[in-house]
């Protein structure tokens, strides 16, 4: 009996600890580093490629323009992504969730959320995404 207690011990120290909260701070401090350089860029105008890689209607790469903050003539199932705050918006909200798995790059320059993957629903069949921003360009800037 010793023995099988002294070797599920073992194990157990032998295990990856998995820290419950460490993921979600880490994303939430990654996401506020990349806040903070978007906002230094003070971008007025700018467009981005935005891709949505889901089970979803819109599946090819979508040019996003946006004009004094507010986006111009995106298509309706990207609505929730076509600004730079929609998109760290839609990052908290996986934060927040507590999502698992949960991993966002953002450009080391302008913090933009480069790509993102979420599963809003971990017991649900065909509701993950991912998101991918490419080609950001700033176009005009806000006076600093």
């Amino acid at each position: 009996m010793r023995a099988v207690v002294a070797a599920a011990a073992l194990v157990a120290c032998l295990l990856p600890a998995a820290p419950a909260a460490a993921g979600p701070a880490r994303e939430a401090a990654k996401l506020a580093g990349a806040r903070d350089r978007w906002q230094a860029q003070h971008a007025r105008d700018y467009t981005f490629r935005l891709r949505l890689a889901c089970f979803c209607v819109q599946r090819d790469p979508v040019r996003i323009r946006v004009r004094d903050g507010k986006p111009r003539s995106s298509p309706r199932s990207l609505r929730r992504f076509d600004t730079v705050p929609e998109l760290f918006a839609r990052v908290r909200e996986e934060i927040d969730r507590g999502a698992k798995g949960l991993d966002a790059r953002y450009g080391a320059r302008t913090g933009v959320p480069r790509d993102f993957s979420a599963d809003p629903l971990p017991m649900a069949i065909d509701d993950e995404y991912t998101v991918i921003v490419r080609r950001l360009r700033i176009t005009r800037r806000y006076a600093r």
